[in-house]
């Protein structure tokens, strides 16, 4: 490794950690769409497990809102770790991207689904007609979701499933939520940050009780999904992790975050 490029990756492991250090205020995932059609987020409050969770599975706090800590089942096709190019790669690749941020608020870890190019990971979306303010429309806006962080260019593919027992990732429709949020993302992951399933729950009614339209659904499922691939909140409030969100597209920086993220194994950067 060049000398500048090894100091450069020191610099940047060395303040996410330092700062990872300090206390961090929770920050929630779940977006809360107010009556003018503005997006915005506040932190969201835990709740149970969905059926789906392992029986071996530990439950941790994170920024995004609840991650289960899986000791069985882990994937076995898990890519050789070399720590000091995983640093070299995030130092060369983090301008134009949020990646600091990220490696602040998970403790300078990396969370990541592993490739799933010839694989992809298996999708459930629930629909919910027995819902009020259910609207056939929002199946393909979360699918269109989902496609778009493709298209950023990272080396994992979704296909969508009917029987959700053979799904790596559940998407349901609640009518709203108790604590007046719009969206929750839990994940689970083995001990070295891998990826291993996820569940996402999206209401169809603002906290007001008006509701939702599919272009404000795509941008919650948009949001959601981010945290599904492993990235956290950003303060730029022109990308779509924004912990306010005020876009409802993919910015350049959410795009190249992302693809950073998927060019290095998962796991810590200490």
């Amino acid at each position: 490794m060049k000398t500048a490029e090894t100091l450069l990756a020191c610099c940047v492991v060395g303040l996410a950690c330092f700062i990872g250090g300090q206390t961090v205020g929770a920050r929630g995932s779940s977006v809360l769409i107010e009556s003018s059609g503005t997006i915005a987020t506040r932190p969201a409050r835990v709740g149970p497990l969905d059926s789906t969770a392992a029986p071996t599975a530990k439950r941790l706090s994170t920024a995004h809102g609840e991650e289960r800590l899986v000791t069985s089942n882990a994937p076995a096709e898990r890519p050789r770790r070399d720590v000091d190019d995983a640093r070299r790669r995030i130092a060369m690749g983090m301008d134009g991207t949020y990646i600091h941020e990220l490696l602040t608020a998970r403790d300078s870890a990396i969370a990541r689904w592993p490739d799933r190019l010839s694989r992809p990971l298996r999708v459930h979306v629930r629909e919910s007609e027995e819902l009020e303010s259910w609207n056939p429309d929002f199946t393909p806006a979360v699918r269109d979701a989902f496609d778009t962080w493709v298209q950023s260019g990272i080396p994992v593919r979704f296909t969508f499933v009917r029987d959700s027992a053979t799904a790596d990732i559940h998407v349901r429709f609640v009518s709203s939520f108790a604590n007046g949020i719009s969206g929750k993302t839990v994940w689970s992951r083995d001990g070295l940050h891998w990826l291993l399933s996820s569940d996402i729950q999206l209401a169809v009614t603002h906290p007001n009780g008006g509701s939702i339209t599919p272009p404000q659904m795509r941008a919650i499922a948009l949001h959601e999904v981010g945290h599904l691939l492993g990235l956290d909140h950003t303060s730029d409030p022109d990308n779509i992790m924004s912990a306010r969100i005020r876009v409802r597209e993919l910015s350049e920086a959410d795009r190249a975050t992302v693809r950073l993220v998927y060019s290095v194994p998962a796991g810590s950067l200490k």
